[in-house]
């Protein structure tokens, strides 16, 4: 059974963002994404006795093993989860984070064409978890965050993003601004020439489509705040401001979706590129 600090220490990693940072841990809710942890991740695993009779248990049995758990009761585990229905296991998870900028860099070195996406204080925690997913299935390489966007680790967005948080790099950074000009001093090799990346303002006064622009070499998005998008310094030092054109009385997409449509872009520009 799990004693009042357990559950009160779980609660505060649910609900508080600085807690979370302080320990470096968050929280995975429910056996499909605890079944993609590696033993390295985790910092301690509740499960309840039913858990085990269940038709997903087998799903985290490796992890089980591997790690131990404690065994709590159905009511510990409704107080320390924030969804509805627990599914009966619950892990505290040590954070994934890739080591800031140059840790970045580090990883898209050997790119030809890195294809990343900014995002300026994005706040919505929906909207940042579909963009990891959308990022993942695009084959982008990573997400730079401003310090002011919602927590990638708060139980909304981890949920949101069906286990894309422990697969896409991202990194948060102090200043976005001094992030892309270190970003742009780069250099990438392709096979015709040394390339560096383009950097792509989504706004709603573009100057052009963003089907009007090349993303087959190394490319990022910079997609803003929801109700503000993206500051005006930002916009000003992209290579390009680009908008996605709509009818209708629609004034503008959601960040999600924008960033969406703009990384399958560059991702069906560079599959068909040979063709």
């Amino acid at each position: 059974m799990a004693d009042g600090r357990q559950k009160k220490f779980v609660k505060e990693l649910l609900s508080k963002a600085k807690v979370r940072r302080e320990q470096g841990l968050y929280v995975v809710d429910g056996p499909k994404m605890c079944s993609e942890l590696s033993g390295k991740d985790v910092w301690k695993i509740f499960v309840t006795e039913d858990f085990f009779g269940s038709n997903q248990a087998h799903m985290c049995a490796r992890l089980l093993a591997d790690c131990g758990y404690e065994t709590v009761s159905a009511s510990d585990m409704r107080q320390m989860s924030d969804t509805v229905t627990p599914q009966g296991i619950l892990v505290i998870a040590k954070q994934r984070r890739t080591k800031g900028l140059s840790g970045m860099l580090d990883r898209i070195e050997n790119k030809e064409a890195p294809l990343l996406v900014l995002l300026e204080s994005l706040q919505d925690p929906g909207n940042l978890g579909t963009v990891l997913r959308a990022c993942e299935a695009a084959g982008a390489d990573g997400i730079i965050m401003s310090r002011d966007c919602v927590d990638i680790y708060s139980p909304k967005v981890v949920r949101s993003t069906m286990g894309a948080v422990l697969r896409v790099p991202f990194i948060v950074v102090e200043d976005v601004k001094k992030a892309m000009e270190r970003l742009r001093d780069e250099t990438f090799l392709n096979e015709l020439s040394v390339g560096r990346i383009g950097f792509y303002a989504a706004c709603l006064d573009g100057d052009m489509s963003y089907t009007d622009c090349s993303y087959k070499a190394g490319s990022c998005f910079m997609i803003g705040n929801e109700a503000h998008g993206l500051s005006r310094e930002l916009i000003d030092a992209a290579d390009a401001r680009i908008k996605i054109p709509m009818h209708g009385s629609v004034e503008s997409l959601n960040a999600a979706m924008a960033a969406t449509i703009l990384v399958f872009e560059a991702d069906r520009q560079r599959r068909t590129a040979g063709n």
